[in-house]
Protein backbone atom coordinates (compact mmCIF):
# COMPACT_ATOMS: atom_id res chain seq x y z
CA UNK A 1 0.00 0.00 0.00
CA UNK A 2 2.84 2.41 0.79
CA UNK A 3 4.48 1.84 -2.60
CA UNK A 4 1.19 2.63 -4.39
CA UNK A 5 0.80 5.88 -2.46
CA UNK A 6 4.43 6.73 -3.18
CA UNK A 7 3.98 6.06 -6.92
CA UNK A 8 0.76 8.09 -6.99
CA UNK A 9 2.56 10.96 -5.25
CA UNK A 10 5.39 10.87 -7.79
CA UNK A 11 2.89 10.70 -10.66
CA UNK A 12 1.03 13.71 -9.23
CA UNK A 13 4.24 15.74 -8.91
CA UNK A 14 5.25 14.89 -12.48
CA UNK A 15 1.79 15.81 -13.76
CA UNK A 16 2.04 19.18 -11.98
CA UNK A 17 5.60 19.81 -13.18
CA UNK A 18 4.69 19.09 -16.81
CA UNK A 19 0.95 19.77 -16.88
CA UNK A 20 0.81 23.25 -15.36
CA UNK A 21 3.39 24.78 -17.75
CA UNK A 22 1.73 22.98 -20.67
CA UNK A 23 -1.70 24.36 -19.72
CA UNK A 24 -0.21 27.87 -19.38
CA UNK A 25 1.41 27.50 -22.82
CA UNK A 26 -1.85 26.31 -24.44
CA UNK A 27 -3.84 29.11 -22.80
CA UNK A 28 -1.26 31.65 -23.97
CA UNK A 29 -1.39 30.36 -27.57
CA UNK A 30 -5.19 30.55 -27.53
CA UNK A 31 -4.91 34.19 -26.39
CA UNK A 32 -2.49 34.98 -29.23
CA UNK A 33 -4.73 33.33 -31.82
CA UNK A 34 -7.71 35.40 -30.61
CA UNK A 35 -5.92 38.70 -31.30
CA UNK A 36 -7.02 38.81 -34.93
CA UNK A 37 -4.57 41.56 -35.84
CA UNK A 38 -3.36 41.99 -39.39
CA UNK A 39 0.31 41.15 -39.99
CA UNK A 40 0.69 38.91 -36.91
CA UNK A 41 2.21 35.46 -37.16
CA UNK A 42 2.40 33.01 -34.27
CA UNK A 43 5.97 31.87 -33.61
CA UNK A 44 5.69 28.49 -31.85
CA UNK A 45 8.32 27.59 -29.30
CA UNK A 46 8.79 24.15 -27.81
CA UNK A 47 9.61 24.76 -24.13
CA UNK A 48 8.62 28.39 -23.61
CA UNK A 49 5.63 30.57 -24.39
CA UNK A 50 5.10 31.08 -28.10
CA UNK A 51 5.95 34.45 -29.56
CA UNK A 52 4.66 36.72 -32.29
CA UNK A 53 6.08 38.17 -35.47
CA UNK A 54 4.66 41.53 -36.56
CA UNK A 55 5.16 42.65 -40.16
CA UNK A 56 4.34 46.22 -41.20
CA UNK A 57 5.39 48.10 -44.35
CA UNK A 58 8.00 50.28 -42.56
CA UNK A 59 9.06 47.88 -39.78
CA UNK A 60 8.90 44.37 -38.37
CA UNK A 61 9.07 43.07 -34.83
CA UNK A 62 9.49 39.97 -32.73
CA UNK A 63 7.48 39.73 -29.50
CA UNK A 64 8.85 37.41 -26.83
CA UNK A 65 6.69 36.42 -23.86
CA UNK A 66 8.28 35.35 -20.58
CA UNK A 67 6.18 33.76 -17.83
CA UNK A 68 6.44 34.81 -14.20
CA UNK A 69 9.21 33.18 -12.24
CA UNK A 70 7.92 30.83 -9.57
CA UNK A 71 8.41 31.70 -5.93
CA UNK A 72 7.81 35.43 -6.15
CA UNK A 73 10.45 36.24 -8.76
CA UNK A 74 10.02 38.59 -11.70
CA UNK A 75 6.47 39.00 -12.93
CA UNK A 76 5.61 37.72 -16.40
CA UNK A 77 6.31 40.21 -19.16
CA UNK A 78 6.67 40.70 -22.87
CA UNK A 79 9.48 42.26 -24.85
CA UNK A 80 8.98 43.72 -28.33
CA UNK A 81 12.06 44.12 -30.54
CA UNK A 82 11.31 46.17 -33.68
CA UNK A 83 13.60 46.80 -36.65
CA UNK A 84 13.08 49.62 -39.09
CA UNK A 85 14.76 51.73 -41.76
CA UNK A 86 16.39 54.18 -41.88
CA UNK A 87 18.90 53.56 -39.15
CA UNK A 88 19.16 56.25 -36.53
CA UNK A 89 22.46 57.74 -35.56
CA UNK A 90 22.52 59.17 -32.07
CA UNK A 91 24.89 61.75 -30.70
CA UNK A 92 27.73 60.32 -28.63
CA UNK A 93 26.72 62.41 -25.62
CA UNK A 94 23.43 61.48 -24.04
CA UNK A 95 21.62 64.08 -22.04
CA UNK A 96 18.31 64.13 -20.20
CA UNK A 97 15.82 65.62 -22.63
CA UNK A 98 13.03 67.93 -21.51
CA UNK A 99 9.93 67.78 -23.71
CA UNK A 100 8.44 71.05 -22.49
CA UNK A 101 5.46 69.18 -21.03
CA UNK A 102 6.11 69.37 -17.27
CA UNK A 103 3.67 66.57 -16.36
CA UNK A 104 5.21 64.23 -18.95
CA UNK A 105 8.78 65.11 -17.89
CA UNK A 106 7.92 64.36 -14.25
CA UNK A 107 6.65 60.87 -15.13
CA UNK A 108 9.00 59.76 -17.92
CA UNK A 109 12.72 60.48 -18.27
CA UNK A 110 14.16 60.56 -21.79
CA UNK A 111 17.88 60.39 -22.53
CA UNK A 112 19.52 60.61 -25.92
CA UNK A 113 20.02 62.72 -29.00
CA UNK A 114 18.29 66.10 -28.53
CA UNK A 115 17.71 66.61 -32.28
CA UNK A 116 15.96 63.25 -32.64
CA UNK A 117 14.05 63.75 -29.38
CA UNK A 118 12.64 67.04 -30.67
CA UNK A 119 11.16 65.22 -33.70
CA UNK A 120 10.16 62.19 -31.59
CA UNK A 121 8.46 63.83 -28.58
CA UNK A 122 5.52 65.40 -30.40
CA UNK A 123 2.30 65.65 -28.33
CA UNK A 124 0.84 62.47 -29.89
CA UNK A 125 3.99 60.47 -28.98
CA UNK A 126 4.05 61.86 -25.44
CA UNK A 127 0.43 60.71 -25.05
CA UNK A 128 1.33 57.23 -26.36
CA UNK A 129 4.33 56.97 -24.02
CA UNK A 130 2.17 58.08 -21.08
CA UNK A 131 -0.45 55.42 -21.96
CA UNK A 132 2.34 52.83 -22.28
CA UNK A 133 3.61 53.79 -18.83
CA UNK A 134 0.08 53.52 -17.38
CA UNK A 135 -0.22 50.01 -18.84
CA UNK A 136 3.04 48.96 -17.19
CA UNK A 137 5.18 49.25 -20.32
CA UNK A 138 8.40 51.08 -21.05
CA UNK A 139 10.49 51.92 -24.09
CA UNK A 140 13.86 50.48 -23.07
CA UNK A 141 15.94 51.69 -25.98
CA UNK A 142 15.85 53.22 -29.43
CA UNK A 143 19.02 52.53 -31.37
CA UNK A 144 20.34 52.15 -34.86
CA UNK A 145 17.22 50.93 -36.63
CA UNK A 146 15.77 49.21 -33.56
CA UNK A 147 13.39 49.88 -30.71
CA UNK A 148 12.86 47.71 -27.64
CA UNK A 149 9.64 47.93 -25.62
CA UNK A 150 8.94 45.94 -22.45
CA UNK A 151 5.53 45.39 -20.92
CA UNK A 152 3.45 43.14 -18.70
CA UNK A 153 2.40 39.63 -19.67
CA UNK A 154 -1.27 40.14 -20.52
CA UNK A 155 -3.56 37.11 -20.67
CA UNK A 156 -6.67 38.91 -21.90
CA UNK A 157 -6.74 39.09 -25.73
CA UNK A 158 -8.37 42.55 -25.76
CA UNK A 159 -5.80 44.01 -23.35
CA UNK A 160 -2.92 42.37 -25.23
CA UNK A 161 -4.27 43.66 -28.54
CA UNK A 162 -4.57 47.20 -27.10
CA UNK A 163 -1.00 47.01 -25.79
CA UNK A 164 0.41 45.70 -29.10
CA UNK A 165 -1.49 48.36 -31.09
CA UNK A 166 -0.05 51.02 -28.78
CA UNK A 167 3.45 49.57 -29.31
CA UNK A 168 2.81 49.63 -33.07
CA UNK A 169 1.87 53.32 -32.85
CA UNK A 170 5.07 54.04 -30.94
CA UNK A 171 7.17 52.20 -33.54
CA UNK A 172 5.33 54.02 -36.36
CA UNK A 173 6.03 57.36 -34.66
CA UNK A 174 9.67 56.43 -34.17
CA UNK A 175 10.03 55.53 -37.84
CA UNK A 176 8.38 58.82 -38.83
CA UNK A 177 10.68 60.81 -36.52
CA UNK A 178 13.66 59.00 -38.03
CA UNK A 179 12.55 60.08 -41.48
CA UNK A 180 11.40 56.66 -42.72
Amino acid sequence: MDIVAYCLGIAFLLACAVGVPMLRKLSHERTLKELGMEGLTLVPRLWTLSGLRIDRPAWNAEVVFEPARPGGGRAGHLRLFANFQPHLVFAAEKAVIRSGDEEFDRKIAIEGDAAFAKKFLVPEMRERLTRLDQMGGRVQAIGEGTIEIDGPLLGDPAALREFLELCGGIVDGTVAAAGG
